[in-house]
């Protein structure tokens, strides 16, 4: 159930179909899916196949390939004509361009839109570059921080909080400008049952490995 909601969420999928949409996730986290279902599958193979089974080492290391995808492999942010779908471990959120009032970056990709804030887990901030949003003076979608300079194509191939929140900021303008009006206006934050239900299978298998089996 949406927690925070203006307009209709089918209307967004309904009527843009998320056109040009483009799935932005930091590479780090997809290697680090990568490597940690390896390092898992390499201890849970064994396990199974072991005459006596040791099923607090098997729930645990379900439990971990199940919170490395929930919390590194799963968040990331979509960008598409209408506006973004940020999807988080448990909750995904749709907001479109009109109802973004401000993008920060602390430490993720922030989006404010009347009075409540949207985190994008998926998208930290780089530590190395000046914060993204208030109190920082911006010139154009291609200067991110006291008017830094962000290459076009370190922007394309880097994703972070702040390049990525200059692109948004630009796609909001860009928004304003379209004649007809027609961009739907939505902001909702709904949790996701197969996550959540994940979550909790892989909880529940676990405290039955460590204080049952």
């Amino acid at each position: 159930m949406p927690l925070s909601q203006a307009g209709d969420r089918g209307d967004l999928v309904g009527s843009a179909g998320f056109r040009n949409s483009r799935t932005l996730r930091p590479g780090s986290a997809i290697a680090i899916g990568v490597v940690g279902g390896l390092a898992g599958l390499t201890l849970l193979v064994p396990a199974l196949l072991s005459p006596n089974r040791s099923w607090l080492l098997i729930s645990s290391v379900v439990l971990a390939l199940v919170l490395i995808w929930l919390f590194v492999v799963r968040p990331c942010a979509l960008l598409h004509d209408e506006g973004v779908r940020i999807v988080n471990p448990l909750r995904t959120i749709d907001i479109t361009w009109p109802m973004i009032d401000e993008v920060r970056s602390k430490w993720a990709l922030e989006l404010y839109s009347r009075g409540t804030k949207y985190t994008a887990w998926g998208i930290p901030a780089d530590p190395g570059r000046p914060r993204h949003g208030r109190g920082v003076f911006l010139i154009g979608a291609n200067r991110v921080g006291l008017g830094k300079q962000v290459p076009t194509k370190e922007r394309r191939a880097k994703v972070e909080a702040q390049t990525v929140a200059a692109e948004v900021e630009a796609r909001i303008v860009a928004d304003k400008r379209r004649k007809d009006g027609r961009t739907p206006r939505i902001a909702s934050r709904t949790w996701e049952p197969v996550p959540v239900g994940l979550l909790l299978a892989a909880l529940a298998f676990w405290v039955l490995g460590t204080f049952v089996l």
